[in-house]
This record gives C-alpha cells, structure tokens and sequence, in this order.
C-alpha cells in the first residue's frame, strides 16, 4: 500500500504551503474509496462522474490559491422567471476576435441529436454573424465499427463537414479525451484556436454568452469551465476539475496535453476529473474560470444545488438535457424560436416563446 505523503505526491497535493493534514488524508481515502465503489459496484456501466454530486446541497468552495487563480463572474441568484423573461442572447464582446473549437462528445448512432444541435449552433451563428468562422463546432467519436453507422456517417461529413471520427475504440473512461486534445492539437497546428472546448451532446451552449466570456480571459495557461466539486463539506480538498458538461483549455495547454508524457500515460480513468489531474500534477492551469451560476444542470423537479438549479437569464451552459422535453423548455426559455418569419396560412403553429 503506497504511504500517505506518494498518495498524496500522485494527486497533486503536496509541495510548500499544501493545507493537508491527517484528516484531510482521511477525507481523501473515503472519497476514493467511495468513487471506487461507485464506478466498479454500484454503475459500472452508466456511471458519469457528475453523478457524485448530484444528492447534495451545497456551497461553492473559495478556490483561489497562489497555483490557481479561480475567477468567477459575479454571481446572480437562481431565477424561476417566465420564458418571457429570458434575455436575447448577448453580443459578443465588440471587436474580439477569439477562436474556439467546440467538439461534441458523442456516438455515431446519435444522428438526431447531432441534426438538433446542428440546428440550435447555426441558428445562433446566423443571429451572431460575427462568430462565424471564430467559433467551430464540431461532433466527436471513436471509430465507426457499425457499417450501416459508416454509410450514414459519411453523407454527414459530405454534407456537413462537421464530424471528427477519433483513431480509438469507443470508451467513457478510456482516453477518448485524451485522444480528443492530442489529436486537435496536431490537426490544427498550422492555425491553432485560442481555446479548444469539449463538451458533452446534452449540453446547451449559448455561443455568444461562452464567446463574450472566453474574450475576456487568459489565452495563456487558461482552463475554464464550472469547478467540481463545489461541496467543500463532503470534497474538499479533493483535487478541482472542471464538469464534463463543457470545459475548454487555451491552445498552449492543448498542445501540452499532445505532448505530455503524463497526460498520455494517465489517460484511463474518470476523464474530466483526470484532465484536472494532469494539470494539479504538472503544476499547469494556473489560469482557471470558474463559471458558476452561469453554468449548470438542468434542475427540473430535483432540489437546487451548488451545481443545478433554475435557469438565469445571463446563461453561458445547461447541462443534463437527456430528452427532448428537456431540450424544448430550455430552448423556449431562451427565445430561441423568436427569429420564426411571419408567413400566413403557412405555419399553424401555437404562441412560441419570444412572439408578442
């Protein structure tokens, strides 16, 4: 059994000033030993990391450390308003010229959620022409083993060219982000985003808010995203990473992750929190945006938590759209059907969010 202080060497949590002491090895071992338990035993198959948090009320931990200078936006309380009380979409900080790389975590078989997606990302483009050509979206997955996937996988990219299909085995926990960073490294080195983001398909992204947000960060160093955990009661000081909803890295750590020894060696595991690991390891990330209550789960009928709640009109993520209900509620709070033309006879339809 590896001695308390390796245990801690290997979670990043040693070096001058750490805070640790015993019971915060005690803490450390319980955690472990329940993520254990839980991945193995309990969902050995649907378990998702955000899972851990999700039967907890809490609060977000103070998490600025000379190694990691966590910004927040200021905070806004939850809002329960109307979808008439949602805001337009907001303008992109004037004249930045950010460039980012969305890539959709997904499978070759979800062709109808990347058709809405597909619909929700350019709709927005064509609200916000400045983004277009700055922020890319792309949809991300191991290789097509299905032949009937392959055929219908192809006309997509003929038609589309949206599609990024990995040298890997479909897996969760098993490299696919690793594989997903390394190789968008490689393939756009000649002209490199600022940031490259991945994000999960029950994801709802409002690319003007990320845009306007991302212009106004670190392009060096820089790793943003909603900080998990947030319950510093149950968690801390549990190494931070950033929710598999969406997180994005600035192109030099991007690069890193391409070329790093450690990142390709500690590639399987709960990914997420193994991509905030590589960084607490390699003392890298020392930028880091902690974009709480902007970004969050979808709440629905569970209670609010320091990583859910109701929606807020200043929105950059809603995460945990697993249905189309889901999808439809968050797209009328937002107004996203408001730009629908008038045409007469021609569209019978029932009052829309966002039409007088």
């Amino acid at each position: 059994m590896s001695s308390p202080s390796s245990l801690l060497k290997q979670l990043g949590l040693t070096g001058a000033g750490s805070p640790l002491s015993g019971r915060h090895l005690l803490l450390i071992l319980l955690a472990a030993g329940f993520l254990a338990l839980t991945v193995f035993v309990v969902h050995p198959n649907e378990f998702r990391i955000q899972a851990f948090f999700s039967g907890s009320n809490c609060s977000r931990p103070n998490t600025n450390t000379d190694a990691a200078a966590f910004v927040a936006p200021p905070a806004k309380p939850p809002s329960s308003a109307s979808p008439s009380h949602a805001a337009a979409a907001p303008a992109p900080v004037p004249g930045d010229d950010v460039r980012i790389l969305i890539g959709i975590q997904t499978l070759p078989s979800k062709r109808e959620r990347r058709d809405l997606l597909r619909t929700v990302y350019s709709l927005q483009l064509r609200e916000h022409p400045s983004l277009a050509g700055r922020v890319d979206v792309r949809f991300v997955f191991c290789n097509v083993t299905s032949p009937d996937d392959a055929v219908f996988v192809a006309l997509e990219i003929m038609l589309h060219g949206d599609i990024i299909v990995l040298d890997c085995a479909e897996n969760m926990d098993n490299g696919k982000t690793y594989t997903f960073f390394s190789t968008a490294a490689r393939a756009f080195a000649d002209n490199p985003y600022d940031y490259v983001m991945k994000a999960d398909d029950d994801t709802y992204l409002r690319l003007p808010a990320l845009a306007a947000s991302l212009g106004g960060a670190s392009r060096v160093d820089a790793y943003y995203g909603l900080q998990m955990p947030c319950d510093r009661e149950n968690f801390y000081p549990f190494p931070p990473f950033m929710s598999g909803m969406g997180y994005a890295l600035s192109w030099d750590l991007v690069a890193w992750v391409a070329s790093s020894d450690l990142a390709r060696r500690e590639q399987d595991g709960p990914e997420d929190m193994w991509t905030g690991r590589w960084f607490n390891l390699a003392r890298k990330a020392k930028n880091r945006y902690d974009n709480a209550p902007r970004m969050y789960n979808y709440k629905g009928s569970s209670p609010d938590s320091c990583f859910r709640h109701g929606f807020v009109p200043d929105t950059i993520a809603v995460h945990m759209l697993k249905d189309d209900a889901r999808w439809a509620e968050t797209l009328a709070y937002f107004n996203a059907t408001a730009g629908i033309p008038r045409a007469g006879e021609l569209y019978h339809l029932p009052p829309l969010a966002g039409r007088p």
